[in-house]
């Protein structure tokens, strides 16, 4: 078991065909996603 190392993220993910920005707070050392949020709604 290690410490997380948080690192945030920025995506872009499509839900129901509508395309969202979302923040990832994201484990440098194992890849894991600890917490994501939408951000907001990308225009098409």
């Amino acid at each position: 078991m290690h410490q997380h190392t948080k690192s945030v993220t920025h995506a872009i993910v499509v839900h129901r065909g509508i395309p969202y920005e979302v923040e990832r707070v994201v484990c440098t050392q194992c890849g894991r996603v600890l917490d994501e949020r939408p951000v907001s709604r990308v225009a098409a």
